[in-house]
C-alpha cells in the first residue's frame, strides 16, 4: 500500500460526535483503490493528537490567554457598561474534552452512535480544556456573565451541569447552561442572551458557535467568510482546535445526504495536491 496515501487517510477525520451528520460503517470499499477503509483510518491520529500531543494543549492555553488579554482590554475601555456584559461559549471541545468517548469507540472498533455518546456524557467525567476554567473564573470575578450554549440534548442537562461543576466552571446552572431546542442553529439562543446582555466575546470550536452567517454553508463559502471576518478571530471570536469532528466535514458536501462510499469519494476529491515538477534526473519529452 502506498505510504503517502495511508498517511492521508489516517490524518483525515469523520464526525463521530453528537453533532456528526454521518459516520462510516465498519468498512467502505473505495472505488479507485478497491481497498477497505475503516473508521480507524479517519479518526485515529486526530484523537491521539488531542489526547497526547503537547501542541494541542499549547493551542488551548494560547487561546484562553488571548481571550483573557482581550477581555481585560474590553473591561478597561468600558468600565461602566449600560448592559451587563456576557461571554457565550460552546461546551464540547470548547471547554470540555470528550476525546475519551471517541477513543473508546476506536478501542471497541465501533462507530459513533447517540447511545454511546449519551453513555459518556451521563458519566459527567469530561475534563476541562487546558486554561478554560481559569479564564471563565476570571471573567465572572470581573463581573462578566458566562452563558454555555450547547447542542447537547435537554436530557443531558443534569449530567452536563454536574460535569461542569466538578471541573470548576462558574455559573454552571440551569439559567446559564442552554441546551439544544428545536434547531442546531445557535443564533436564536445567542439573540435571547443579547436581549439582556452585551455579548463581548464568543468561544467555540465550530464556526456555527460564532454567527449565523456560517450556518449550513459549503466549505468554500465558510473559508471566504472566515477571510472576510478575520479581524474578529482573536478579538471577539476565540476558536479552539478540534480535528476530530465538526460542521467542516458535512460542509464538503453542503449537507447532502450521501452514502458512506459517496462521502468517502467526496473527501478524496476535496484533497488539494500539486503537480510534481521534473528533476534533473527525470527524462523530458522531446515530442
Amino acid at each position: 500500500m502506498n505510504k503517502t496515501f495511508l498517511f492521508l487517510l489516517l490524518a483525515g477525520n469523520v464526525a463521530f460526535s453528537a453533532y456528526g451528520q454521518y459516520a462510516l460503517p465498519t468498512t467502505v470499499t473505495h472505488k479507485s483503490t478497491s481497498r477497505s477503509i475503516t473508521t480507524l483510518d479517519y479518526s485515529l491520529n486526530a484523537v491521539l493528537w488531542q489526547q497526547r500531543s503537547g501542541e494541542y494543549r499549547a493551542l488551548c492555553y494560547q487561546a484562553f490567554a488571548l481571550a483573557k488579554l482581550q477581555l481585560a482590554e474590553t473591561l478597561r475601555q468600558n468600565p461602566k457598561p449600560t448592559k451587563s456584559l456576557a461571554i457565550i461559549t460552546d461546551i464540547d471541545e470548547s471547554i470540555l474534552d470528550n476525546s475519551p468517548q471517541q477513543a473508546q469507540d476506536l478501542l471497541n472498533h465501533t462507530t459513533y452512535s447517540e447511545k454511546s455518546w449519551k453513555a459518556w456524557t451521563a458519566q459527567a467525567r469530561a475534563k476541562p480544556l487546558p486554561g478554560a476554567v481559569e479564564f471563565f473564573q476570571y471573567a465572572v470575578q470581573n463581573g462578566v456573565q458566562v452563558f454555555y450554549i450547547s447542542n447537547r440534548s435537554q436530557d443531558e442537562l443534569p449530567a452536563t451541569i454536574q460535569n461542569m461543576l466538578t471541573a470548576g466552571f462558574p455559573q454552571a446552572d440551569t439559567r446559564h447552561v442552554i441546551m439544544k431546542g428545536e434547531t442546531a442553529d445557535k443564533e436564536p439562543r445567542r439573540q435571547a442572551v443579547g436581549q439582556t446582555h452585551e455579548i463581548v466575546m464568543l468561544v467555540g470550536d465550530n464556526l456555527n458557535d460564532f454567527d449565523r452567517m456560517f450556518y449550513k454553508q459549503d466549505a468554500d463559502q465558510r473559508c471566504r467568510l472566515v477571510a472576510d471576518q478575520h479581524e474578529q478571530f482573536g478579538t471577539r471570536f476565540i476558536i479552539l482546535p478540534n480535528a476530530i469532528y465538526g460542521d467542516w466535514e458535512s460542509a464538503l458536501w453542503n449537507g447532502q445526504v450521501l452514502t458512506p462510499a459517496e462521502a468517502d469519494n467526496r473527501k478524496h476529491n476535496a484533497l488539494q495536491g500539486y503537480t510534481p515538477s521534473l528533476t534533473a534526473d527525470e527524462p523530458t519529452s522531446h515530442k
